[in-house]
């Protein structure tokens, strides 16, 4: 088992929810993969949040997942995966988050619909049907998604993305449902394939193309539609969003059959074009950034790759310096941490000569690398604790922003404007941690530990390493 699953299967789901979100993730055939006249890319929506808090939901259900969501593993998506009926229903709607939604004031525009016989690949769509063993496109089959009309429910802009539910209000609702369909059933998914954000900053008109990581959340399926959640990474901008004005997003939802191909194009039924716009003013921060540098010592056991085999090997920590970075949103406050300075070799891929191969990770790449909150993937792993606690149950594990910046990492914690005076009161520290590899399929390792060549289907457990302790700094 590939060690991205391990902390996964640790979690119980329903079988069918499990295997299907396993399909999703597995790399696609070699003969679709030679199919890339027809795929656009698709960037599902951080596969990591989606798939925790869809277990989460299907697992427990959607009040409990919700309780647990807003201590641990917080992100403002996982948030959006319940609509405002079920937030407040649930008695877990988050005042300051939901202030910050209400400020967005989205409005809907207009939408297109373009069905498979109109595309310009129609019969390359209909030949991969036939592979996969459906039949052509009909119009009487499918006819009913061009009457979809896609409504903007809520928008969440939190500094670093923009997080959006679309419902898709149809009749056909259930057909979302793929994970409880019947074989002879309708199953079709949706995702955001590509949008275009268009804002005014300094005079100037900027049009910003992007992928969006995107997903029906799965508690939202009934009988009168579903909600197409999805998210676009600031990072990906050109340049940071304004903090005033409108923004108009352009988005393109690919329609796809299920039974053919849920994500690459070769499942295309249609392409719905839908736009919105929503005030900008919605994602300023509600403080100034505080930015302290953060001196290590000592040392630690890193887990690296090279030419796909990872590796073990203890660094010194002796003059390295992170830099961390507080920004304080109305959804959070979000920690930064990056490299600020380090030793010479920190900024070199180590030699390696036991691991021949075009790239082997730098240190200050591994250092920063996200560690799973299981413990079954290697790396960087934040704590959020009341000063000199001992309680377990104190511990906030913050969530982790969908932003995913070369040499950096991000998280958030769960404090709120209207937290501050009580995280003041109480005084909180940050513990970091570094999880590296401690046993291999049930085997423990040491710091000079390579995984051996050819190794397919195995297990990697970890051991969480303390690197330091800092204060939490308040405005």
């Amino acid at each position: 088992m590939n060690r991205f699953y391990k902390g996964y299967d640790d979690i119980t789901a329903s079988d069918t929810f499990k295997s299907r979100m396993v399909r999703t993730l597995q790399s696609k055939t070699k003969e679709e993969t030679a199919a890339k006249s027809v795929r656009l890319p698709i960037k599902r929506r951080t596969l990591a949040n989606l798939i925790a808090a869809a277990i989460l939901v299907l697992a427990i259900g959607t009040a409990a997942a919700a309780t647990i969501i807003a201590k641990n593993y917080y992100s403002p998506d996982m948030y959006m995966m319940q609509d405002k009926e079920q937030r407040e229903q649930n008695q877990n709607a988050i005042p300051d988050i939901e202030n910050a939604i209400a400020s967005a004031k989205p409005v809907g525009g207009e939408t297109s619909v373009v069905m498979l016989p109109e595309m310009e690949d129609a019969d390359v769509l209909n030949e991969w049907r036939q592979k996969k063993g459906q039949p052509v496109y009909s119009e009487e089959d499918w006819a009913w998604i061009r009457e979809i009309r896609p409504e903007i429910e809520e928008v969440l802009v939190d500094g670093s993305t923009i997080v959006f539910n679309v419902r898709l209000n149809t009749d056909h609702g259930k057909s979302f449902d793929v994970w409880n369909a019947a074989d002879d059933e309708q199953q079709i998914d949706a995702a955001c394939d590509e949008a275009t954000i268009t804002f005014t900053k300094d005079g100037r008109t900027i049009d910003e193309f992007v992928s969006a990581g995107t997903g029906i959340n799965p508690g939202s399926i009934s009988e009168d539609g579903a909600t197409l959640g999805s998210e676009i990474d600031m990072y990906d901008l050109s340049e940071p969003l304004p903090t005033e004005g409108t923004v108009h997003v352009v988005m393109t939802i690919g329609v796809r059959d299920a039974k053919v191909d849920d994500m690459a194009d070769i499942g295309l039924l249609a392409k719905i074009t839908y736009s919105f716009d929503f005030d900008a003013s919605a994602g300023a921060d509600v403080a100034a950034p505080i930015v302290t540098e953060r001196p290590l010592s000592g040392s630690v056991v890193l887990t690296g790759r090279a030419n796909g085999r990872d590796f073990n090997k203890r660094v010194s920590l002796d003059g390295v310096v992170l830099e961390e970075t507080l920004n304080f949103r109305k959804t959070g406050i979000y920690v930064t941490y990056r490299v600020k300075s380090a030793p010479e070799e920190w900024y070199r891929a180590p030699y390696e000569p036991e691991l021949p191969g075009e790239y082997v990770s730098m240190y200050r790449d591994m250092l920063l690398d996200q560690g799973s909150d299981s413990g079954s993937v290697p790396g960087f792993y934040v704590t959020c604790v009341p000063k000199d606690s001992t309680d377990g149950d104190a511990v906030i594990v913050p969530g982790k922003a969908n932003a995913m910046v070369a040499g950096e990492y991000i998280c958030i914690l769960p404090f709120f404007p209207s937290d501050y005076d009580a995280v003041k009161a109480t005084g909180y520290e940050i513990r970091l941690y570094y999880q590296c590899v401690s046993e291999f399929n049930g085997e423990p390792v040491g710091e000079d530990w390579i995984l051996p060549k050819g190794a397919d289907g195995y297990d990697l457990d970890t051991i969480r390493q303390p690197i330091a302790t800092f204060d939490l700094i308040m405005p």
